[in-house]
């Protein structure tokens, strides 16, 4: 197994904390991992993004070119990053602030929506790893939940409660969406 992850968005959507996340605990059960952050000129508002590289041998650069997962969280990244998307890859985009074209790659989701609606817009990032991980399940659902908990110490008990039900809420949105045969096929091989 070889994932390579481009999480992509504006400062202040939880991008890099986001891709910490995924490889703090892939790194539990994955025996490489790679996590290489990238930001713009600004923080909140510039663009961000980050790599996550998670792996079964070793890993030879921190960084790709083409990916085989794309979470993408605004216009401005789809524009920028979606030809990066690997032939039989899967982009997870945030369909509230993402306008692409169709293609059975792409798994729209409004997450931001979503987020907005549990109470707090900021939970988006959280919807989409929960929307990629119902369609890749390289990490238990149980870990995510549980390192979402422990990953964000500072948080109050109510918005802790909330990324749990974006999370959740991006896994059953992610599932009800139409999935291109391929996938769905990948992910019965997976569970058997």
């Amino acid at each position: 197994m070889h994932e390579r992850i481009l999480i992509a968005g504006s400062g202040g959507q939880g991008v890099i904390s986001l891709g910490k996340l995924l490889a703090r605990l892939a790194a539990e059960t994955i025996p490489h991992v790679t996590f290489f952050p990238a930001y713009g000129a600004e923080v909140r508002g510039g663009t961000s993004n980050c790599q996550v590289i998670l792996s079964t041998h070793e890993i030879a650069a921190p960084i790709a070119e083409i990916f085989d997962s794309i979470l993408i969280m605004n216009q401005q990244s789809a524009e920028h990053f979606m030809s990066s998307l690997d032939q039989n890859g899967l982009a997870i985009v945030n369909q509230s602030l993402c306008k692409v074209h169709a293609d059975s790659r792409h798994v729209l989701i409004p997450a931001t929506e979503i987020a907005d609606r549990l109470g707090s817009a900021k939970a988006a990032n959280v919807v989409m790893l929960g929307a990629w991980l119902a369609r890749k399940p390289l990490i238990p659902a149980r870990a995510i939940e549980h390192a979402v908990t422990s990953h964000f110490p500072d948080l109050p008990a109510a918005l802790i409660d909330i990324n749990i039900q974006a999370f959740r809420a991006g896994l059953d949105c992610s599932l009800s969406v139409a999935c291109p045969p391929e996938a769905a096929s990948r992910r019965r091989e997976r569970r058997a």
